[in-house]
């Protein structure tokens, strides 16, 4: 993998092969999401090793009945959102096994506004900086600058106690903060920030949708999700699956037809990295 065009990974590989003795072309640099993806290649790898498939899984929309895409022959596509907005997708090679390609769908600018408000929080992110990325609202560091954007936009100060909870910790923990006021303390500001996310994070799932057409499975990787279980899960006015099936009268039966899966696992890289071992013993 040459991430940037440099060989950068090429040329680390052969001097850390060189300092433990290993023989050449011995180690191999994957990207984050591209090690993701060999763990997805092994969901839907009936020959896979078990050790290189994730349980962790829930099933937040399933295709139709009629609908049978187990054929090997239909793509698989990932969205996960941590620190940024990773991406990655899955094409049939023909023997029965899926060639991983990573991607950077999260850098792209695909916001479109639907109202006046988010009108208001694109103008926002734009005073920063002119290309606003859609994981400039999908991400961990999003919520942090979405709060700034609604205690602005509702010209409401932050309370107190979210206050002095924030001082307390860096700015990577923020996110888990605005998260538990908006759960454990209603906190509307940090509620507004928490749906906003769910509402594009939905709508950038069903633009993958389209753009792939993954119907053997789209999945949601990343630490985000799951910690905003108790705001999506069993919930009639599940934002997230909403705005993922709402794609307008062209496209949203396309959508429909596409599965979605969250898994919630920590060690999906590593598994991922176990597959790729398996099949390139060689």
């Amino acid at each position: 993998m040459e991430p940037d065009g440099s060989g950068w990974a090429t040329q680390h590989a052969e001097e850390i092969e060189n300092f433990l003795k290993l023989k050449a072309n011995s180690l191999i640099f994957l990207n984050d999401f591209e090690a993701i993806g060999y763990c997805l290649a092994a969901q839907v790898d009936p020959l896979a090793n078990a050790l290189c498939q994730s349980t962790k899984t829930i099933v937040l929309h399933q295709s139709p009945a009629e609908e049978t895409h187990t054929e090997t022959k239909s793509p698989v596509a990932c969205l996960g959102a941590g620190t940024g907005l990773g991406a990655c997708y899955l094409s049939p090679d023909g023997s029965g096994r899926y060639q991983v390609h990573p991607s950077e769908a999260g850098m792209t600018d695909t916001i479109s506004p639907r109202t006046e408000e988010e009108w208001s929080l694109l103008k926002f992110l734009r005073r920063h900086q002119p290309f606003v990325e859609i994981e400039q609202i999908v991400s961990g560091p999003a919520f942090v600058t979405m709060l700034q954007f609604y205690s602005e936009y509702f010209n409401q100060p932050l309370p107190s106690q979210l206050k002095e909870d924030l001082a307390k910790v860096s700015l990577d923990d923020a996110p888990a903060v605005i998260a538990q006021h908006a759960c454990h303390h209603q906190d509307s500001l940090c509620l507004r920030v928490v749906d906003t996310f769910l509402d594009f994070f939905g709508r950038t799932l069903g633009t993958a949708a389209q753009t792939f057409l993954p119907y053997r499975g789209l999945y949601i990787t990343g630490g985000i999700l799951p910690k905003l279980v108790w705001r999506w899960q069993n919930n009639p006015d599940n934002l997230l699956l909403k705005s993922y099936l709402d794609q307008g009268p062209k496209m949203s039966d396309i959508v429909a037809r596409v599965p979605l899966t969250l898994i919630d696992d920590d060690d999906l890289g590593l598994k991922g990295c176990l597959y790729f071992m398996t099949i390139h013993d060689n």
